[in-house]
């Protein structure tokens, strides 16, 4: 034994924590039985509540089928004292008894006849009762025996770890026995721990000071958790190897964790590229149909221009009013153009639509121009005028 190990203290603490195992393994079989018997024990309370009644109703029953047979001897004494009568009086007094006693006895006979009918099916009612109560006793009896070996197994197992217990703790120094007891008193499933890899309290990871550590490890005298209060031993090889695979366990979880997260990153990132690239392509498509004349239609990469009709040569006019610096309009005529040109010629074309267009509206709006001002000044042209300077 290495005393600064705490060996025994272990030892008497794996055993403390198998018999708290087994104590509340065999505590739960109760819940299990009063399971397992409920519905049983729910038609067996209907099946004595049913007998109950049918014992009450029999008494009673008894007890009238005893007042009727009272009230026909009193019937039989009055019917033969109705033969001794020596007058009326005495007539009418015994006839008015004997007719009390007769419907006394009729009602007391219907009621006999009504328990008896209400015995009949009460009777009916307890037999179907009990035989559903036979058959659920007869289907849960197999699960209760059993549960009920298993509690008694844990039971025997019980007594067993705690005479092994007892026997084990009589070998244990008194001091250190004592102290281990005050700590497992409060209902405490640890009372020694040992260290952990960094110097820290097994059982609420509080750091203990370095001194400590090294009084721990180097001396025989016992030390407490100023955290917990629970008794500290060195690290042993079976803890540290325990640590060592806690910690690859916790370091493999989270590389796994960190695997996923950048998987979903990358798939976030790859469909939000796809989501750009889209609209992207998306805005190039309105911005070349921007691009095109407002009266061309994009098709397949081909841009095709709505051509304006052919207008008739717009004349020269020249008004003999006008100022000496009005310009004539000059005639304008429309060529053909090919369906299909290159974007700078069809721009061109529109310009020269457009200026079209506007001569001819010109043209229009001149003449009544004139002939309004002829007419206000009722002035009618005699002659030709003189050609002026424009021509």
């Amino acid at each position: 034994m290495t005393p600064q190990t705490r060996t025994p203290l272990k030892e008497l603490q794996q055993l403390d924590q198998k018999i708290a195992a087994v104590r509340s393994a065999s505590e739960g079989f109760e819940p299990l039985l009063e399971e397992v018997d409920a519905p049983v024990l729910r038609l067996e309370q209907e099946v004595e509540a049913l007998e109950k009644r049918l014992t009450e109703i029999k008494l009673e029953e008894n007890r009238l089928e005893l007042t009727i047979e009272e009230r026909r001897v009193r019937g039989a004494k009055l019917q033969g004292r109705m033969e001794a009568v020596r007058n009326v009086r005495e007539e009418a007094a015994v006839h008015a008894e004997l007719e009390m006693v007769r419907r006394a006895l009729e009602s007391e006979e219907q009621e006999a006849l009504s328990l008896l009918d209400q015995i009949k099916r009460l009777e009916d009612r307890h037999e179907e009762q009990e035989a559903v109560y036979r058959e659920a006793l007869a289907e849960v009896e197999p699960r209760r025996k059993e549960l009920v070996k298993e509690q008694a197994e844990s039971e025997g197992k019980l007594e067993t770890l705690q005479a092994d217990r007892d026997a084990f703790a009589a070998g244990i120094d008194p001091d250190e026995r004592r102290i281990y007891d005050s700590i497992m008193a409060g209902a405490r499933e640890v009372a020694v721990a040992e260290l952990t890899q960094d110097g820290a309290c097994g059982n609420c990871y509080n750091m203990v000071p370095l001194q400590v550590r090294n009084q721990i490890r180097h001396t025989d005298e016992m030390f407490r958790c100023e955290g917990c209060g629970v008794i500290l031993t060195p690290e042993s090889a079976e803890g540290l190897a325990l640590a060592r695979e806690e910690g690859e366990r916790i370091g493999q979880a989270l590389k796994e964790s960190t695997d996923l997260r950048d998987a979903e990153r990358a798939a976030v990132s790859e469909a939000k590229a796809l989501e750009e690239a889209s609209a992207s392509e998306v805005a190039q498509e309105e911005a070349d149909t921007d691009e095109a004349p407002a009266g061309a239609l994009a098709l397949g990469g081909l841009i095709f221009e709505d051509i304006p009709a052919e207008e008739p040569p717009v004349e020269s006019v020249a008004s003999d009013d006008s100022p000496a610096d009005e310009l004539a309009v000059e005639e304008v005529g429309s060529d053909e153009v090919p369906a299909e040109k290159p974007r700078l010629e069809a721009a061109n074309a529109w310009e020269q639509a457009d200026a079209g267009a506007s001569a001819h509206a010109i043209a229009a709006e001149k003449p009544a121009a004139e002939e309004l001002s002829d007419e206000e000044t009722g002035v009618e042209e005699t002659g030709p005028r003189e050609p002026t300077a424009d021509g």
